[in-house]
């Protein structure tokens, strides 16, 4: 069995880490599959001998999502940064957008002029409204276009079939002189979920640099001893078996048995205590922790991933990969939420229809109930994750 750890981009919800995860799992020589979508990652248990790595990439694609591996950790930290920095753009320029659009539809203001038989309020509300919804949300819309394409639907296809039948039916009730308007509600319901991508995109990074700042304890280069003659070498040059020489002040480069000489080591990144250990000659030193007084040679037994830093980085990494269980239930409640949303707000509809005659009495009770059954569930699933950090920790 083989353990494969790639980033998938283009998840926004329960409901696209359920699909990917359930699609993965489906596949024949799966043992197990994660996809978490706090960190977008999936983490897959699975014998190479029946199906290959790449397999698993291209059927997260069949969904219409992205895979980046890897060899593309680069590329991936800094489409994360530019995520990020839209994210942030988006959100608060829609908060900019839909206050006055709310300000105006709540308080009912009316300006001093008028145009094509309405308030100019009311062009106001609409012309900030489909910017918010059509403009900054447009990748919800897009999220929408690619579920269906696959005959899928994710939270994404609820926000935007309410956000826009908001908007159009306001625009239809202006042109047919009808007196009521849902400018405010869709892009109040744009904003918001848009602020929460940004607050996910920003804990998906500082989740990211918790493992970037475990790396950087480590030293970067060693002092090679070979032949009597000293050379420095980079970290990822020392094999084992190696004699190296750690002077006062620098970092124990890689993990190993101390062969001459004596000091005093700094452990406090591996065991907390904030005293010194003294070692001698025979005892170990691990990597990353600080030579305090004494020089010594030390001749290494583990480099590279073998080492202790390494081993906890990799633990940390699987953690955030992994699922608490109450984020495993949050998920597998959202997974079958979107189908039963869809199919309630068709009920409603026929039901009002049949029972009134009247097409506006049906449309909107249907529509109005689809952004606020998604905000209750982005709300139940958000509270879900923090609580699983928080059991984590």
């Amino acid at each position: 069995m083989r353990t494969a750890t790639f980033n998938i981009s283009g998840m926004h919800c329960a409901s696209c880490s359920t699909r990917n995860e359930r699609t993965l799992q489906k596949l024949q020589g799966v043992r197990d599959a994660t996809v978490n979508l706090a960190t977008h990652s999936a983490r897959v248990i699975f014998d190479e001998q029946v199906v290959s790595e790449r397999a698993l990439h291209d059927a997260v694609i069949d969904n219409g999502y992205n895979v980046l591996t890897a060899e593309f950790a680069e590329e991936h930290k800094q489409q994360a940064r530019d995520e990020l920095q839209s994210a942030r753009v988006r959100a608060f320029l829609a908060l900019a957008l839909a206050i006055p659009v709310t300000a105006l539809a709540m308080a009912g203001l009316a300006l001093p002029w008028s145009f094509a038989g309405h308030n100019a309020s009311v062009w106001i509300e609409a012309v900030l409204s489909a910017v918010v919804i059509l403009g900054l949300g447009w990748l919800f819309h897009l999220g929408m276009v690619r579920q269906a394409r696959n005959f899928a639907a994710n939270m994404d296809t609820l926000i935007s079939l309410g956000t826009l039948a908001a908007l159009f039916y306001s625009v239809w009730a202006m042109w047919v002189g009808e007196p009521h308007f849902y400018f405010e509600t869709g892009a109040v319901i744009a904003a918001l979920i848009l602020l929460g991508r940004y607050f996910e995109a920003r804990s998906r990074g500082q989740a990211s640099a918790a493992i970037e700042k475990l790396l950087e304890l480590g030293a970067k280069t060693a002092r090679l001893v070979r032949d009597g003659a000293e050379q420095d070498i980079p970290i990822e040059q020392v094999e084992v078996g190696d004699t190296l020489l750690v002077r006062p002040g620098e970092k124990v480069p890689v993990d190993g048995n101390i062969a001459s000489g004596r000091s005093s080591i700094d452990e406090s990144m591996l065991t907390g205590e904030s005293m010194p250990v003294d070692k001698v000659t025979g005892d170990t030193v691990f990597g990353a922790t600080l030579n305090l007084s004494g020089a010594f040679e030390m001749q290494a037994t583990k480099v590279g991933d073998d080492t202790t830093l390494a081993q906890i980085v990799k633990l940390v990494a699987n953690a955030q990969a992994n699922k608490a269980p109450i984020q495993k239930l949050a998920d597998r409640i959202s997974g079958i939420f979107v189908p039963i949303v869809l199919g309630v707000a068709l009920l409603t509809a026929v039901g009002w229809y049949l029972g009134t005659g009247n097409f506006y009495q049906s449309f909107v009770p249907a529509v109005a109930g689809m952004p606020a059954r998604s905000g209750i569930t982005l709300i139940w699933t958000d509270c879900s994750r923090s609580a699983a950090v928080w059991s984590e920790r």
